[in-house]
Order: C-alpha cells, then structure tokens, then sequence
C-alpha cells in the first residue's frame, strides 16, 4: 500500500512538472540515467485475454509516445546500454510476451520512425502452440466464472473472484504444479484446447513474424518458457525455464538478454542467466545509474499519455531507484 501510495505521489510530481513546462529542466537533470521502456501489447482494445492487467498501449498512444521520444530523445537497443555506451539522454524500448500486437501494430510505427526495439519472447508459445497461464486464467475468469472461481479457491486458497486481482493473487503465491493442475481441471471442465484458442485469437508471435522484424533491424530476448515467478521455483527449475527457453530461441536468433517474467527472481536467477551466456537481464523498475548489466531497471507503461509516459520516465521511477539504493545503503558508523 505504501509503495503505491508513493508511485500515486510521485506521478502527480510528475504530472505537475509536465503541465507546468518544466519538461526541458528535469530532462537535462536526467540526461545520464538511461532509460528502458518497457511494454506489453499494442492492440487497439483489450480483450478477454489482456483485459485489466494494465498491460495494453493501443496504437495511437504508442505513436504519441514515440514521437515524444524522437523530439527528445536517443532512441537505442538494449545492448548500448547494457555495455555502458549510452549517449546521453538513451532511451530503449522493450516488449514483454511476444503479442502479435507488437508485429501488427508496433512494428510499424517503430520502422517508420528509423527506431529499433527488444522484444522478449515465451518459447512454448511461438506459433499460438498454446496459452500463457495469465492469459489463459484471464480469458476463464471473465468468461466462464461460474466453473473458474471455485476450481481456483482449490488450487489458490483464498483468491479472490475479480480477475485483475485473482491475476495478481495467482502472481505472488504461485506454484507451478498447482497452476499446471488448475488450467488441467478448466481445459476438461470447459472442453477447450489452449492451442485452438490461442490460434483463433491470433494472441502472439509467429516465427514467420519474428524473422521479419529481426530483418528490419528489431531484436529479441529470453522471457523463459512459461512465464512463472521464477521466484517460486527452485534453481533447478529456473534453470529448466531460462535454459529450455534459450534452446529454442538461440536456434532460430541471436537471444542474449533474458527478461524475469513480473520482474521476480531469487537469488540465483542472473546467476543461472550469465553461466547460460545471457549477458544482460532486464527486470520490472529501478534504475541504470549506475549500469548493472545483470540487473537493468525498466519503466513499465500501458496506456499513459504523452504526461504520464514523462512523469514515470523521468520522477516516479528515478526517485523510487534512489530511494531503493539508499535504503540498501549500509549505515555510517558515528
């Protein structure tokens, strides 16, 4: 409650300054702190599948955002900044999941404007050879709650019945073997192939699409193979994620970057990433001054304005990353 309070807080700082033309001032405060975007999908709307997980920039405002970045900005790929090389005033822009809405609806605006982005994919479901659980779980709560509700109170005791929240119940206490028996139980209960549904829905990537945008200059990372807290799992099972992810994206294009799915990872998680020669790793928040290859800080967006894409780029997630830094810092003996 408290670190949303201070996100609301900060925002308004944000906004405030924006409004009142402050913008040029608190751009050039910021100028040697790189930035990454980070976004998700980029369909006009949102679906049953994306609906309330504050994960959709539709087209028009991802265009207004881009345009604000090439009036102020250095737009450039993940590794300038991951090397340390970053011009002043950096800014890369990255996507989480591989949404065909990215191909269909971001790809072109970001070739127009000469700009180049990361997209960070989900090996085991390339081709809609399946679902992603948060998608899944999503489109079951909003369409079919009658059966999904109390089959979810049995595997995630106490979750709620709104889907945004029950998401981000499932996110926090999640196990891998409950939510494998969970989507079991809805797929039989509701007589649907996660792969015919993801094909009919169009929902992510097709090899056919990646190699197009990587021939137009577009790159591409590891977001493991079934997007899990990876938190949750022990490093045996991380590595079975990040690596058998890295098999099949590494046989078709170069992948060197892993993103953590939600931003969670123990302990071990960027060690099991650099023993797999992946030589960045993006994470949800923080910062890049100074630049931590292993640990490069995102700013997550979804349908901001032109303001608000300000306000977190340049206030709200500076100031938070500043605020972690000194809280970690080791008090100063009198």
């Amino acid at each position: 409650m408290a670190g949303r309070i201070l996100t609301l807080g900060l925002t308004w700082i944000g906004l405030l300054l924006f409004y009142l033309g402050a913008g040029p001032l608190v751009r050039r405060i910021g100028r040697r702190n790189p930035k990454i975007l980070l976004y998700h999908d980029c369909a006009p709307a949102e679906d049953s599948f994306t609906a309330g997980l504050d994960c959709t920039t539709p087209p028009g405002q991802f265009a207004a955002h881009l345009d604000y970045l090439k009036r102020h900005h250095r737009v450039v790929d993940v590794d300038v900044i991951a090397r340390g090389e970053a011009p002043e005033g950096a800014v890369a822009i990255t996507f989480d999941d591989g949404y065909r809405s990215v191909f269909g609806h971001a790809f072109p605006l970001l070739a127009e404007r000469g700009f180049t982005a990361r997209t960070y994919l989900i090996s085991d479901v390339l081709d809609n050879a399946g679902l992603v659980w948060v998608n899944e779980l999503n489109h079951a709560l909003r369409t079919r709650p009658d059966v999904t509700v109390p089959l979810l109170d049995e595997y995630f005791p106490g979750c709620p019945a709104d889907p945004s929240t029950a998401i981000d119940h499932c996110r926090v206490n999640f196990g891998a073997e409950a939510m494998d028996n969970l989507l079991g139980r809805l797929r039989a209960s509701l007589g649907y192939d996660p792969a015919e549904v993801a094909a009919e829905a169009r929902l992510y990537m097709r090899w056919s699409e990646i190699e197009q945008m990587l021939g137009a200059g577009m790159t591409f990372g590891n977001h493991t193979r079934t997007h899990p807290n990876l938190e949750r799992l022990s490093p045996a099972e991380q590595q079975r994620e990040i690596a058998g992810a890295q098999e099949v994206l590494a046989a078709r294009l170069p992948c060197h970057s892993l993103a953590y799915p939600f931003g969670h990872h123990s302990a071990e998680t960027a060690e099991i990433a650099r023993k797999l020669g992946l030589g960045s790793v993006v994470e949800v928040g923080g910062g890049n001054r100074p630049v931590d290859p292993l640990a490069l800080g995102r700013v997550h967006l979804s349908d901001q304005s032109v303001a608000g894409l300000f306000a977190r780029m340049e206030v709200v997630e500076p100031i938070k990353a500043a605020l972690r830094r000194r809280l970690r810092k080791p008090a100063i003996a009198a």
